[in-house]
């Protein structure tokens, strides 16, 4: 295939992860909460120390959020750009990185990965993240391969922005594949080490010094003990079996499972880079105790170099010694077929669906005309490529594959996104409110989404996010809770009737009322 319609591909990925900005809200769960926060900075000028109702937030670093804040000057502190766009050139970067390391198919297959793709159009730090660790480990690949100290400074540097991103995995990764490479090439460069351990240590502490100045020994302690030590060896969320990433995976790398397994299984033995890269990342991740799916998102591009590299060995031996492939070289269309046959019977299987067989509001969901199409596009669109897959040429068959979960997304994005929002952004919670016609200030949420929309009201600021102490003393006209939390403020819910109920991310929240 030409190299220009890899390229094509590659920029479609990206206008496509536009649209959705354009119409969605923050969805409940981290993004609202980061919504709070960066609202916070916005009201008191927090800097070193992000707060989160006026508490320190401890939870993650601060350089996510201070891309967010700058960005809300021009866009606005309700504009959903402001909060997505450091993902969006998060994507950008990861794709330069994949590009320049293993060509466009790496960029593309990387970028079309459900996780990357859909992670990039949101309010969260991980497509950075991710991209960091890439520009680390690249460099860490060259300074073995050259001994080269000033690769292993930048791999140190960009460990320590990885770090003010996301945390301290980003060491922990880099430091695994460090030793894996060093007991397969049986050495490691001679030389001075220390520049680069300097970078990474000093560029996150010229925030933490500041913050734990700032923060006093209480947060200090939350930081180191209970969010960075406590999450690895005995986490109180996400907490989940060592076996879970490996029981993911097919959810995890979709749409390339099985490619990436074939990919894995034909080049073990010569790209033992890739395979310890992809080690570092899941064997760390594994032993943790709090787990998430998202996590894994840095084993993403080790995946996608190998099946890049894969595709590109597999035409090379057919145009060389043309004949029809064998061996693992003719796993490949096969895994593109199996991968699009399972999206076309799954999209169909939905379409043929009955209704009445689903519980819930989401029966009424699938009723949906848009809904319907919506399956009707993804069928499609799989089974063209699954014909594509089984005439044309490999890196075409990828493309294809990896063009299809695309088109169903942009669809959604076009669409299904008002849909979308009454699903899982606070829309409804904030309408719910409204209806209540009482001063926000009189309004108590508890175990309930911080509020967040692109129009929200800014009166609405003044809502109360309070305890059950707060909750028994004050007596607010109004209370907001999770029904899976109710009981736990039961005393203070005497005297109050429920007035609405609704659903946001599948968890039922009730509005109280005295």
């Amino acid at each position: 295939m030409p190299r220009s319609i890899t390229t094509a591909a590659v920029a479609l990925l990206v206008l496509a992860a536009l649209i959705t900005p354009m119409q969605r809200d923050l969805f409940v769960g981290d993004e609202t909460k980061y919504g709070q926060v960066v609202r916070e900075m916005r009201a008191t000028g927090a800097f070193f120390l992000p707060t989160l109702t006026g508490m320190p937030f401890t939870h993650k670093p601060p350089l996510h959020f201070w891309l967010i804040d700058l960005l809300t000057f021009p866009l606005g502190v309700y504009s959903t750009w402001a909060f997505v766009l450091p993902s969006l050139m998060g994507l950008v970067f990861l794709l330069w990185l994949l590009w320049r390391m293993g060509g466009p198919l790496a960029a593309f297959v990387c970028g079309s990965s459900m996780m990357v793709w859909t992670s990039a159009q949101s309010a969260r730090m991980d497509v950075a993240f991710t991209a960091f660790i890439v520009l680390a480990l690249w460099q860490l690949e060259r300074f073995f391969e050259r001994d080269d100290f000033r690769a292993l400074l930048w791999c140190g540097i960009a460990i320590g922005v990885a770090i003010l991103i996301k945390g301290p995995m980003a060491p922990v990764i880099a430091v695994v594949l460090f030793g894996l490479e060093w007991w397969r090439r049986g050495r490691a460069p001679r030389g001075n080490y220390a520049p680069a351990l300097l970078a990474m240590i000093v560029i996150p502490l010229l925030w933490f010094i500041p913050a734990m100045i700032l923060g006093g020994g209480a947060y200090t302690h939350d930081v180191i003990v209970k969010q960075t030590v406590g999450r690895a060896i005995a986490s109180w969320v996400h907490n989940a079996p060592p076996w879970f990433y490996a029981a993911h995976l097919p959810a995890s790398l979709f749409p390339w499972f099985f490619l990436g397994c074939v990919a894995v299984a034909a080049l073990w033995r010569t790209q033992r880079f890739l395979i310890n890269w992809i080690i570092a990342v899941l064997v760390p991740y594994s032993i943790m105790s709090s787990k998430l799916d998202v996590y894994m998102m840095a084993m993403i591009p080790p995946i996608a170099l190998l099946i890049s590299r894969y595709v590109g060995e597999a035409e090379r031996r057919e145009l060389v010694e043309r004949r029809r492939p064998a061996g693992w070289s003719a796993a490949g269309p096969a895994a593109n077929l199996i991968a699009n046959a399972l999206i076309a019977l799954i999209a169909m299987a939905a379409f043929l669906l009955s209704p009445t067989r689903i519980k819930g509001p989401e029966s009424a969901l699938i009723r949906l005309p848009e809904v319907r199409t919506l399956l009707i596009v993804t069928a499609t669109a799989a089974i063209i490529a699954f014909l594509i897959a089984t005439r044309a040429s490999l890196t075409t068959s990828t493309i294809a594959t990896g063009l299809v979960p695309i088109i169903a997304m942009a669809f959604i994005a076009i669409a299904l996104m008002p849909v979308v929002n009454d699903l899982v952004s606070t829309r409804p919670l904030v309408k719910a409110l409204q209806q209540q016609q009482v001063p926000p200030e009189q309004i108590a949420l508890y175990a309930a989404p911080y509020l967040w929309t692109r129009d929200f009201p800014r009166e609405y600021e003044r809502v109360v996010y309070a305890d059950p102490e707060m909750l028994a003393k004050t007596k607010p006209p109004v209370i907001v809770t999770a029904r899976a939390h109710a009981n736990e403020i039961a005393p203070a819910l005497n005297g109050y009737h429920v007035v609405t109920s609704l659903r946001m991310i599948g968890k039922w929240f009730d509005v109280y009322r005295q």
